[in-house]
């Protein structure tokens, strides 16, 4: 197995479908779409699965329709640090640290968060 190959963050696929947007992908070069999705990202909790379709068919509609809408404001929110970027020289790797994640780790977690297998006490 190959976790790269085998599992992947369903986030990511939401993000991309918005960053293919023409509002992104006509004005934005391919260095500010990497940054963009990057800082976008790194604002949602993750949604790791195998097979879209598998998860598509068990997901609730309204559930789908929200986590696009996580997507979109995530990209919206991180788009003015793109077109803002104060760095005058791109080569530097300067890490971005947010000192507040915007899900709460707190919360439930959702039906496909849960663990399987219960622990044997």
């Amino acid at each position: 197995m190959q976790i790269s190959v085998d599992v992947h963050n369903y986030m990511e696929t939401l993000v991309g479908q918005v960053l293919a947007l023409p509002e992104y992908s006509d004005t934005l070069d391919h260095d500010q779409l990497a940054d963009l999705a990057c800082l976008a990202l790194s604002q949602l909790r993750p949604v790791y699965i195998r097979h879209d379709i598998d998860f598509l068919s068990a997901l609730p509609e309204e559930r789908l329709v929200t986590l696009k809408q996580y997507a979109e404001k995530a990209v919206e929110s991180a788009h003015t640090m793109v077109i803002d970027d104060r760095r005058t020289n791109r080569n530097d790797d300067v890490p971005i640290i947010f000192s507040r994640p915007r899900f709460d780790d707190d919360d439930e977690l959702e039906w496909f968060e849960k663990p399987i297998l219960k622990k044997n006490r």
